[in-house]
């Protein structure tokens, strides 16, 4: 053996130096899998001479190498997401490990132990109760969906699905497509073209987790909306309370094993994954409807974890993310234009389709409560565009909320504009110049859209899509998009005011744009749609003036037993707070995010 191999620290197959090799294993893991054998000084493969073949054998293994890694980073970040969901205990005991122990890492676990390191953050913020079970809520309690004791996963008792279950649930699950969601999602009305909703009832039927989570929504819905008045109504509670306790438990547990799971398998695969996101997703919504805690936001950081690896590994054309081509991957066969604004899609496409938008728009208004720039931004140009020719199909945000992808892309600008004043005011170099010319940009676009909205051209996409063959027969709902938009960008105005000029309520631009609000949300077609507007209407109420606020009061009375399914009463809790503290404020402190923090932790509002 020549004295050059001997001082050669990489493998002498590949000659690259990923891995220390001794004499004893002269070809390293991967030369291996792609059996490539070295024979030593007797015989050498025919390709390593020094030239272009060896090159590209080199280059192969590289690729092998950097899809090993992959692999490898998406197994921990599943694991990570079973540990945020289910398993703090067993987190704390690696902190209490991790803080007593000085062992010198490597990159590799460094990196590994900021992972766990973040998602501990995310555990230690959610102040859960101890036990495993979720708890029965009344209109005055809340109930924790965290379940804390994972020891046991693989042999959790989730029963299957069959048609001998009891037809109570199933009466539940059409119960919830009836009348559930669409007060939940009022404005997602997929036309019959598309595949109307239908991909609901095969997802429901297919993905156990979803099952569960919608029973319990269905449940708490009768639980706040009482079907008969009166002492009957306590009987119904009681029955769905019951009902809820038993199918969020049975919801938590299928997630939990479904993680674990797919944490084993070598390749995530696309639908598995897609599933997985669609769960947490949906866990996500039930928190904030049912229990609007704190507890938020490790859902929103496993969800979050889920999209970045779907993309990463199966959405990426080159150095840009393509949701296009996430979700041909999700089909067996071509995406299938029915015209130009109109593609059906299977129920494995619509399904990512719904719950990459409520993620999207989640991650902005977090955002806002944060003090960061939305997490989703760099996908933002991607995801959120205008652009349906070559083969996009991008997200068209007024299909799932009712307003148009430009004011929410606005605002997510304005909570990036926050959080980089904020961090530029730390360290002493805010300049004031820079940030009034990034806010004036962000100011007339808003402008600007919402000029376009009053032009007499002006059409939604309600109205450009093609003519309903069941229109003549069906309830028309009434076109909702360039008010609903209009609200969100005046909303916006307020918010980018505070970031640039402080908590100013007496301002003139402020109390214009609370003015047009309040007229706004009267004029809208039903109260009930202000459960879908929370955030601006929070945003408008804390700077309320004083003879204003019976304004806001009695917009959420006119929504009844609604305002207690979701998130309206605790914004009415902060606009209250901020109300009683109206003359203490300290103006040059005081901004949205503070607002959105009174109650004792940061709020998500949708």
């Amino acid at each position: 053996m020549s004295l050059q191999r001997k001082s050669f620290t990489g493998c002498w197959t590949c000659r690259i130096r990923h891995k220390k090799c001794d004499e004893a294993t002269p070809i390293c893991a991967v030369c291996r899998a792609l059996e490539i054998t070295c024979h030593y000084d007797r015989t050498k493969p025919d390709w390593i001479d020094g030239g272009q073949r060896q090159q590209d054998m080199a280059n192969r293994v590289k690729v092998e190498i950097k899809r090993g890694s992959i692999r490898r980073r998406g197994r921990r970040r599943i694991q990570t997401i079973a540990q945020m969901i289910g398993d703090d205990s067993l987190s704390d005991h690696v902190m209490a490990s991790s803080s007593s122990t000085s062992i010198p890492l490597s990159p590799e676990s460094r990196h590994l132990n900021g992972e766990r390191e973040s998602s501990q953050r995310a555990l230690q913020m959610s102040q859960v109760d101890c036990g495993t079970a979720v708890g029965i809520p009344t209109p005055d309690s809340s109930v924790s969906l965290s379940t804390r004791n994972s020891n046991h996963l693989l042999d959790l008792d989730v029963p299957s699905l069959s048609l001998s279950q009891d037809e109570r649930e199933f009466a539940l699950i059409m119960t919830y497509l009836d009348y559930v969601f669409p007060v939940l999602f009022p404005f997602y009305r997929p036309s019959i073209l598309e595949g109307s909703r239908g991909w609901m009832l095969v997802l429901i039927m297919k993905n156990k987790g979803i099952y569960h989570t919608i029973i319990s929504l269905a449940s708490f819905f009768f639980s706040v909306v009482p079907m008969l008045a009166g002492s009957e109504n306590k009987m119904c509670a009681s029955m769905t309370s019951e009902e809820l306790q038993k199918q969020a438990d049975l919801a938590i547990k299928t997630v939990l094993r479904d993680s674990v799971e797919l944490s084993k398998q070598e390749e995530q695969p696309l639908r598995e994954s897609a599933d997985l996101m669609g769960n947490v997703v949906q866990l996500l919504s039930f928190e904030i409807i049912i229990a609007p805690t704190q507890n938020w936001q490790m859902h929103l950081d496993a969800a979050i974890v889920l999209f970045e690896q779907i993309f990463q590994r199966y959405g990426m054309e080159g150095t840009y993310p393509s949701i296009s081509k996430v979700l041909a991957q999700l089909s067996d066969g071509p995406l299938l234009d029915v015209s130009s604004d109109i593609t059906l899609w299977t129920a494995d496409q619509a399904a990512f389709r719904f719950f990459s938008a409520m993620l999207l728009v989640n991650d902005v208004i977090s955002s806002t409560s944060l003090e960061q720039a939305p997490r989703f931004q760099k996908y933002h140009r991607y995801v959120l565009t205008n652009d349906h020719h070559n083969g996009h199909f991008p997200l068209q945000l007024e299909d799932f909320v009712g307003h148009e992808n430009w004011v929410l892309l606005l605002i997510g600008k304005i909570s990036a504009l926050d959080a980089w004043k904020k961090e530029m005011k730390k360290s002493g170099a805010l300049s004031m110049m820079q940030l009034v010319h990034r806010a004036s940009d962000i100011e007339q676009r808003l402008r600007d859209g919402c000029a376009a909205l009053d032009e007499p051209g002006y059409k939604s996409r309600m109205r450009l899509k093609p003519t309903n063959p069941l229109e003549f027969f069906l309830y028309k709902p009434v076109d909702t998009s360039a008010a609903l938009t209009k609200i969100w960008a005046y909303a916006a105005h307020i918010y980018l005011h505070t970031v640039v000029s402080g908590w100013q309520p007496a301002s003139d631009e402020v109390k214009d744009n609370v003015s047009k609000l309040i007229v706004a949300f009267k004029t809208l077609p039903s109260p009930a749609l202000l459960r879908t507007l929370v955030w601006p209407f929070c945003i408008a109420g804390c700077l309320a003036d004083t003879h204003q606020e019976s304004s806001f009061r009695d917009m959420v009375a006119s929504m009844g037993a609604l305002q207690r399914f979701g998130t309206m009463q605790l914004a009415l809790r902060i606009m209250e707070d901020v109300w009683s503290r109206r003359e203490q404020i300290d103006r040059d402190t005081w901004d949205i995010a503070t607002c959105l923090r009174c109650v004792g932790y940061r709020v998500l509002l949708v």
